[in-house]
């Protein structure tokens, strides 16, 4: 269940429930070589609400999607997630205009996703 507050990172999102397909997966950081409308890798986060607004753990897990039957989904904190190009190494931070905050983002389970 994915249940996002108002917030700077990325505003209200309503409940949205899923059904997950196999274990959790969780990392402090993810690195995602393709996302649908951008050229470049990026690197995810999960975004908490502590001290204004910081990183921390960001999951990924399998769920059933209606349009594909499966994709990956990723998630992080009580405000989504944050997602900045591998390419910078600015800290995150809520007003980076290289940075990209979601609720959470769906990807083709074929994604090679990295871990560290």
């Amino acid at each position: 269940m994915i249940d996002i507050d108002d917030n700077d990172n990325c505003g209200y999102f309503p409940i949205q429930i899923f059904e997950t397909k196999g274990e959790t997966q969780t990392s402090s950081k993810i690195i995602v070589p393709a996302i649908p409308g951008k050229p470049d890798p990026y690197e995810v986060v999960g975004w908490c609400s502590d001290n204004g607004g910081k990183p921390c753990e960001v999951s990924v897990v399998a769920v059933g999607d209606s349009g594909s039957g499966q994709a990956l989904m990723i998630y992080g904190g009580d405000h989504g997630i944050r997602l900045r190009p591998v390419s910078r190494i600015d800290p995150w931070q809520i007003d980076s205009p290289d940075q990209i905050g979601e609720p959470y983002l769906l990807l083709h389970t074929s994604v090679d996703l990295i871990f560290s």
